[in-house]
């Protein structure tokens, strides 16, 4: 199996995983302020699980050098196999594990947005943005897009980290 897929299988059943935490701590149905910012920690994973990735590749590299191009389109890759993933599970997660979490979360943030004053005109058009966000194919495009658009950033920076931070081997010294 391919470092991209290895990884990439890594990425998803860890951001997986950390959805199923946050249902366990109720963080999508009973804590949703908490739940509001406990789905950054996703991110984190799937930086985690690149920076793996890519030092990896630029151990396995005769010369220790991790090369920029074929580096951002490895976190792509990996990214790609990730959200397959994620998405898989999200769709399975609304229909059958929780399917009920939206409802609740949209009148937990109606709740919010009413006492900020928000006119309902615009809660109307926010509910709206919600659910469609959370559809399948608003899934699919979020996540879709989203993830590898992401992973091809932090691959980036990733692979400057640790092309500065690298000491050049030579054949006698490696």
């Amino acid at each position: 199996m391919s470092l991209t897929v290895r990884y990439g299988l890594l990425a998803g059943l860890g951001v997986c995983c950390w959805m199923l935490l946050e249902h366990a701590f109720g963080f999508h149905s009973t804590r949703f302020i908490a739940g509001e910012y406990s789905g950054y920690f996703a991110s984190l994973i799937s930086f985690a699980a690149l920076y793996l990735m890519l030092k990896k590749r630029q151990q396995m590299a005769i010369d220790g050098q991790l090369p920029l191009g074929p580096s951002v389109l490895a976190g792509i890759s990996a990214s790609v196999v990730a959200a397959l993933i994620v998405y898989g599970f999200i769709l399975l997660y609304n229909q059958l594990l929780n399917p009920g979490w939206i409802d609740a979360a949209l009148e937990w943030k109606v709740g919010q947005w009413r006492a900020q004053g928000t006119s309902e005109s615009v809660i109307r058009e926010q509910i709206l943005a919600f659910r469609a966000v959370n559809s399948p194919r608003g899934l699919l495009i979020s996540i879709g897009a989203g993830m590898p658009v992401m992973g091809a950033i932090f691959a980036y920076g990733i692979t400057l980290l640790l092309r500065h931070s690298a000491e050049p081997r030579t054949p006698s010294t490696g």
